[in-house]
């Protein structure tokens, strides 16, 4: 028998890190929604008036290419809980990537079936793809996890790249955004999502940096025992937090100072100021990372899943999870004094929104198909950033008290009990011994 991670026994700092990534992951998607307008830097509508172009800088400042490298960082944590779980339960290094591969199988289908009928800007086929890499890779052994991790950085700097030019191309939008109708919507989603799936390995090699990083900070529970690692945590966020900021100021500049590149026009110049954007979000990411752990340890209490064992390490405890779960590892602080204020709910609704990230994910989705499009409500056309921003936070809002309550009934998102079904569980079912079935029995247990 496998034991499922109880929903409030898993560790807050990804979940925490994974909700506010959701929020960065729609606003970013917004360009790919708002048409009609030529683009700048970081697909931004060049004639965007003064209120678009304040929440342009803002998002440009902390959301863009911040929100996927997050979310790819701790996609390749949740790796690495696995394999780490995987090695206490001696597990062999096929069967382990046998069930990687199946699970990753089962995320491609669904990231394939989001990208034709929803979004033409979908994540979840690179993050199968490259997951399934990352998984191989970790068996391999720290040195080589690192090397993954530095060798394909240049190639998260290509996308920066792209970012930083793509204003010098004359794009008005992605065509999926204007199609006249839903069936038009799904023969262009169609073939780009069968073209990216094809060229995944090596136009999405670049989140492999990230997942690689996460994977290694997954092997010393950095995010999960917050105790034993607060004062690393707070220089990541110290550090990180900062250069991701510095990182994105010179490119953010140019949406202020020159949006329709009247002046600066020169493409190796953008092309740098974009991988610099580019990297420092992972930067920023880190840093994130980082801070939400320390967030979650101070504001979002449970009760411990693993407890120390008798050498001082941590004792693991049997459970599952997906790339998208994250078991905690230590039981977090004592709760402060007052823990019903609105800080602790906030960040606990945002903690549960991030155990459900593929469901909200997906969902997203929908509400912008429901909006922006000409064959609804066709308000891509209509608005600008700030009101698009405006309407993805309240849907981002709306979604955090269904995902309370889903906490509080022990369930999990409807996408995660489909990728549970379809994949099967994550954690092995545990050879039993005639000394473990007496014990099993013992409890009350039951096959």
């Amino acid at each position: 028998m496998t034991v499922s991670v109880p929903l409030d026994a898993r560790a807050g700092g990804p979940d925490l890190a994974r909700g506010i990534a959701l929020l960065g992951i729609a606003l970013a998607n917004l360009v790919g929604w708002l048409h009609g307008s030529a683009w700048t830097a970081l697909l931004k509508q060049q004639d965007a008036s003064a209120a678009d172009r304040v929440v342009d800088v803002l998002l440009a400042l902390l959301v863009d290419n911040r929100g996927f490298p997050l979310f790819a960082l701790l996609f390749g944590y949740g790796i690495g809980i696995l394999r780490r779980r995987s090695l206490e339960r001696g597990e062999r290094t096929g069967r382990f990537l046998r069930r990687m591969l199946r699970r990753f199988a089962v995320l491609l289908a669904i990231g394939l079936a989001h990208a034709i009928l929803l979004f033409s800007g979908d994540i979840l086929v690179g993050y199968a793809v490259i997951g399934m890499l990352c998984a191989l890779l970790m068996t391999r052994g720290r040195v080589v996890l690192a090397a993954a991790a530095i060798v394909t950085l240049p190639a998260l700097g290509v996308l920066g790249w792209v970012d930083g030019t793509v204003g010098l191309g004359g794009g008005t939008g992605y065509a999926a955004a204007s199609a006249p109708d839903y069936l038009a919507g799904v023969g262009i989603r169609a073939p780009d999502a069968l073209h990216g799936l094809l060229l995944a390995p090596i136009e999405e090699i670049g989140l492999l940096s990230p997942m690689a990083l996460g994977a290694l900070m997954a092997r010393g529970a950095l995010l999960e025992d917050v105790p034993a690692h607060r004062r690393r945590l707070g220089r990541l966020a110290r550090w990180g937090l900062a250069i991701g900021l510095v990182g994105a100021v010179p490119l953010t500049a140019v949406l202020v100072l020159d949006p329709a590149h009247a002046r600066l026009d020169v493409e190796v110049v953008l092309g740098i100021l974009g991988v610099l954007h580019q990297v420092s979000g992972l930067a920023g990411a880190v840093g994130l990372a980082a801070g939400a752990a320390l967030l979650a340890a101070r504001w979002g209490p449970r009760p411990a899943a693993r407890a120390p064992g008798a050498d001082g390490s941590l004792a693991s405890a049997t459970a599952t999870a997906t790339p998208t779960d994250t078991p905690t590892a230590t039981a977090a602080a004592p709760p402060p004094a007052g823990a019903r204020d609105p800080l602790g709910a906030a960040v606990r609704a945002v903690e549960a929104l991030g155990a459900v990230s593929l469901s909200a994910y997906l969902a997203q989705s929908v509400l912008c198909l429901l909006l922006f499009p000409p064959y609804t409500l066709d308000l891509g056309a209509q608005l600008g950033s700030a009101g698009a921003a405006a309407l993805v936070l309240a849907g981002w809002l709306l979604m955090l008290p269904p995902a309370v309550l889903l906490r509080r009934s022990g369930r999990r998102g409807p996408m995660e009990h489909v990728l549970r079904a379809l994949a099967g569980s994550s954690t092995p079912r545990t050879p039993r011994t005639p000394r473990t079935a007496d014990a099993h029995r013992a409890r009350g247990g039951t096959r």
